[in-house]
């Protein structure tokens, strides 16, 4: 009984290892394929986000202007606290 429980074991988890090195092949070959076909997704030159009540909000800056930091690092306010 221990025997057929270890095989069973054993073909499971070689199945799994399978279906996992197989899913990265397939993966690989179709990297591989849209690289060659010239097929690449489209990314949008705009940002598209949808708010909670349906509305679009189109954000037609640049990337880099778009992702700039507002506040640089070495910038801001300190404030001193004290407890009374």
């Amino acid at each position: 009984m221990f025997i057929i429980k270890f095989l069973l074991i054993i073909l499971l988890a070689g199945l799994f290892l399978f279906v996992f090195l197989l899913l990265g092949v397939v993966g690989v070959i179709n990297r591989i394929r849209k690289q060659f076909t010239g097929k690449k997704e489209q990314q949008s030159p705009f940002n598209n986000k949808t708010t909670r009540d349906g509305q679009v909000i189109t954000d037609t800056r640049d990337p880099q202007t778009a992702n700039r930091k507002i506040i640089a690092d070495d910038e801001g306010e300190y404030v001193e606290y004290e407890e009374d």
